[in-house]
């Protein structure tokens, strides 16, 4: 694909823009522009959403090829507001979300999604507490952020495809 959308959610702050951000950094390394429209966002993360950003895309001059979603309910919307609009997922156009929620396995067609290790994050995140909690208030005062990356993994599924063209 050479024509990749970013569609996000206006309300998550940090986490959109971290998504965003992740999304410039790849286009970019792989010398690909992003043309006006294709970064848009919605107020909201929910299905909704997803469905009105589908007329936002259909409606673009040079539509893309391809669209990383914010989140997968968001991409579930826009499989379905894409569907309605007469195209073809995904040999009009891929579409992947991201957090692997439950559903996304039984849409037709299936999403691809990045899935996070959910338990992980959970699991990391109180430990962190924990030992917060363990230490006298003036050392919690002057400990320093720490970062702890998680790897996820891609699920690729039906609603993506290779792009020729």
């Amino acid at each position: 694909h050479r024509r990749i959308a970013y569609l996000g959610n206006a309300m998550a702050g940090r986490t959109d823009r971290d998504r965003m951000s992740g999304y410039h950094a790849v286009l970019h390394a792989a010398g690909l522009a992003i043309p006006e429209g294709y970064i848009h966002h919605e107020p909201g993360g929910h299905p909704e959403e997803g469905l009105r950003a589908a007329q936002h895309f259909v409606g673009l001059s040079e539509p893309p090829t391809a669209i990383m979603c914010f989140n997968d309910m968001m991409a579930l919307g826009l499989l379905h507001g894409l569907h309605r609009a007469g195209w073809d997922i995904p040999r009009d156009c891929s579409v992947a979300g991201f957090d692997d929620v439950s559903i996304a396995a039984y849409t037709r067609p299936s999403l691809t999604t990045f899935d996070q290790p959910k338990y992980r994050l959970g699991a990391e995140a109180v430990g962190l507490v924990l030992q917060l909690l363990a230490l006298p208030l003036a050392r919690q005062q002057a400990m320093k952020p720490q970062v702890i990356a998680l790897r996820g993994r891609l699920l690729a599924r039906d609603s993506t495809a290779r792009r020729e063209s």
